[in-house]
């Protein structure tokens, strides 16, 4: 990447070429020294080093990197703390990131991750020989060169008993690859980089965490509580792996005996890590089949930033600060018990022969075959998610800052006896209700309807709940039936999905056909919009809001336009005119989109967003809006918009939220920007705002909240049987296989906190089986 205009030429003598990556707490420069030497500058950001503690943390980064120079990881060769913007040079190492190479070119394969363990482990123990834990060891800190891997970026490192440069009661570093007792305590020793490198090796191995990357407080009570999920993973790989994420530090193997686990031949010393290119792989990684997940199955994702092209030590970013968890204080009775975690396998004693072959049938159940694993999770999937929910006021304060936030809040909402106009108890102990998550209810016939974005999943929920629940008159009004094509004027079905919210004005308008007067509007669904192309060979560019705003009103005109190409610098970038298409007539998906560049990029997109697209911007191209998918196909430089559902096997940008990196869009990716929205409204009135300006890591931000509205007929009606017919066929689609199912169709999954809010909401409204 280019320097930009008001980057610096110059950092303490060594003459800066190009930027290799950013962050919210500094740059990182391609440069060279006087003698001609390729290295990296990293340089803070002034107003950061403004702030004693920060300037302390990069004063304890030069430190640690300095006592940890060798083959293993980037020497530091130079460093002046005390600049009015403090930097760090280090020695330019050659290769992508591993979290890169995976997102490039899919998982490594089992040689090559022996390999990569052994390079790890020897690093490891170059760290720990000089009294240092690293803490915060992940994929975007591994780098991939030639001759082995290098651990980079000690910001957060530190010696044993060393005072804690953070508040009390929290923990530091990256929650997908923390260790328990990171989160339990804030603690951290030799063992808590064994489980990191576990669970950086599962990643390697499989292309995802092995304990999601969604919420903090969702990963981090699955990295405490739960079993960490190893689909995928090659059966040789199993005794390497597991031991290392035990939960407790004392039952995990050394790095030494790691190595010695590795050394088992020669054969893994002369394997080379494919670094290549980075460029997508030919083929995705085959995907399970379509049934329900986990809820520890996040899909895959590429940790830390991801910075194309030869990355320098690491982003500035010492890692995200999380409070620790502490023991819910929730009455026993108040949530299901915790499925038994099966004991890892304690570390092998020294010169121990430890088996490398197939996993013995007799196996946890995290190791079992992935039909066994989703049965295990069917039986259980709601009551995880609730659990997960408890520990949340514990695991908040990594993204959240104010209350409302939706992915990383624990919801204290009225207990089983109270309705939801009492409003919430207060107090971290309130109880919260333990909603059954599915259940057929009373026999009865009831309609739910969709025209939008929501058409595909509403007929698939309908369609499994009559499978479920065969007693049950569900059906679907689908667009040809005519009886949602105006969704605000009545609901001539009993329940109809909206794309976007209802104003009050609406609301008043259709209460006047519920038997109360009173219409409830509740979140469903995560909708994703994917911004398409058709670019031979250009796979995954990245874009950010600014330059989608320029693209989509013309104000940007080729593919080699300066600033994609410094958002895409390992790309030769032709110089073809760009075929813009948007849609011609009235769509959800330009709603969505337009808010989000009205939001994240006011001063390129200063119009009103809407479902139509703002005559003072259009380009010369519209296209409608059904017909997109197959024009963007069909025609080569093409540029477009659709609904993730609809886009296919079309090539996909990565977009970036708020200055983060940019975020390839999956479901998972856009649940994680969805759990960062506000939540307004009380019982079964909820909306949700989502804060496109703000920067969510890992979060894919063109993304909205879907809705179903419905009669509430409240009071003394509450039981009433049609509404219980509806509202559990909702909590169907709210449950783990309703949202699975969406996922499978590339919708987003429900944050959890705002799932259990509503489950919670529809509880009074439910007759429950066998009443």
């Amino acid at each position: 990447m280019t320097l930009l205009e008001n980057d610096p030429r110059e950092i303490g003598g060594y003459l800066l070429e190009g930027r290799l990556g950013a962050g919210g707490m500094g740059v990182v420069y391609r440069a060279r020294s006087v003698s001609g030497r390729q290295v990296a500058v990293k340089v803070i950001r002034p107003e950061l080093a403004a702030d004693a503690e920060f300037r302390a943390r990069f004063r304890q980064e030069v430190t640690a990197a300095r006592k940890v120079s060798g083959a293993f990881t980037a020497p530091v060769l130079d460093a002046d703390a005390d600049a009015p913007a403090p930097w760090l040079v280090t020695l330019f190492i050659a290769g992508p990131s591993l979290g890169e190479r995976v997102a490039g070119q899919g998982p490594l394969a089992p040689p090559e991750v022996r390999r990569l363990a052994a390079g790890l482990a020897e690093a490891l123990r170059e760290i720990h020989r000089v009294g240092l834990v690293h803490r915060d060891l992940k994929p975007g800190n591994v780098l991939l060169a030639e001759d082995g891997p290098r651990v980079i970026d000690f910001g957060i490192a530190r010696s044993a008993g060393e005072t804690q440069l953070t508040s009390t009661g929290v923990a530091v570093g990256t929650p997908p690859f923390m260790a328990p007792e990171q989160f339990r305590s804030g603690t951290a020793s030799a063992a808590t980089d064994v489980f990191a490198l576990g669970s950086v090796l599962a990643f390697a191995a499989t292309g995802r965490g092995p304990f999601g990357a969604d919420s903090s407080h969702a990963v981090g009570f699955r990295v405490v509580y739960e079993e960490p999920d190893l689909a995928g993973l090659a059966p040789e790989l199993y005794p390497l792996i597991v031991g290392c994420l035990a939960k407790e530090a004392e039952r995990r193997p050394t790095v030494e005996g790691l190595l010695r686990l590795v050394a088992d031949g020669a054969r893994e010393r002369t394997v080379q890590l494919r670094t290549g290119p980075v460029a997508p792989a030919a083929a995705p990684v085959p995907a399970p089949d379509p049934v329900a997940p986990t809820p520890t199955a996040a899909g895959p994702v590429t940790p830390g930033p991801v910075t194309p092209g030869p990355v320098a030590p690491g982003p500035v970013t010492p890692g995200p600060v999380v409070p620790m968890p502490t023991a819910p204080s929730v009455p026993p009775a108040a949530v299901a018990a915790p499925a038994p975690v099966p004991a890892a396998p304690a570390a092998p004693p020294a010169g121990a022969a430890v088996p490398t072959g197939p996993v013995p049938p007799a196996v946890p159940s995290y190791l079992a075959a992935p039909s066994t694993r989703r049965s295990l999770a069917d039986a259980a999937a709601r009551p995880r998610r609730r659990k997960g929910v408890l520990i949340g006021s514990a695991l908040s304060a990594v993204v959240v800052a104010a209350a409302g936030t939706l992915g990383f809040l624990a919801w204290r909402d009225h207990g089983p006896n109270q309705p939801p106009s009492q409003g919430p108890k207060s107090g971290p102990s309130s109880p919260v209700t333990t909603t059954v998550a599915s259940g057929c209810g009373p026999d009865g016939k009831q309609a739910v309807g969709a025209d939008g974005l929501q058409v595909a999943l509403v007929k698939q929920w309908q369609a499994d709940y009559a499978k479920e629940c065969p007693g049950v008159g569900i059906t679907f009004n689908g667009p040809a039936s005519g009886t949602v094509m105006d969704q605000y004027a009545t609901f001539k079905s009993d329940g109809v999905a909206l794309d976007s919210p209802m104003t009050d004005d609406q609301r008043a308008v259709v209460g006047r056909h519920c038997p109360t007067g009173y219409a409830s509007q509740i979140p469903v669904t995560v909708l994703p919009i994917a911004v398409v192309y058709n670019a031979p060979g250009l796979q995954g560019l990245g874009f950010d809001a600014p330059t989608l705003a320029k693209v989509f009103t013309g104000k940007i005109t080729k593919w080699n336009d300066p600033a994609i190409k410094a958002l895409n610098p390992i790309w030769n970038l032709p110089d073809s005119p760009i075929d813009v298409r948007i849609p011609s007539n009235e769509s959800a998906s330009t709603t969505i989109l337009t808010q989000y560049l009205a939001k994240a990029a006011p001063a390129d997109f200063p119009y009103q967003p809407g479902r139509a697209w703002p005559d003072k911007s259009r380009p010369a191209s519209g296209t409608n809006a059904s017909d997109l998918p197959a024009y963007v196909a069909g025609h080569q430089w093409s540029m477009s918009f659709v609904p993730l559902p609809d886009a296919g096997t079309l090539q996909k940008a990565k977009v970036t939220s708020g200055g983060s990196p940019a975020v390839e869009l999956t479901p998972q990716s856009a649940g994680i920007m969805a759990a960062g929205g506000s939540v307004q409204g009380t019982g079964t009135n909820l909306t949700v705002t989502i804060d496109y300006a703000r920067p969510t890591s890992l979060g894919y931000p063109i993304v909205d909240i879907g809705y179903i509205g419905f009669c509430d007929h409240g009071g003394a009606d509450r039981a009433f049987a049609g509404t219980a017919v509806l509202t559990n066929f909702l909590a169907h689609g709210l449950g783990a296989q309703g949202q699975a199912a969406g996922e499978n169709l590339m919708y987003g999954p429900l944050p959890d906190a705002l799932a259990k809010r509503v489950l919670d909401s529809l509880a009074p409204l439910r007759v429950k089986p066998g009443n």
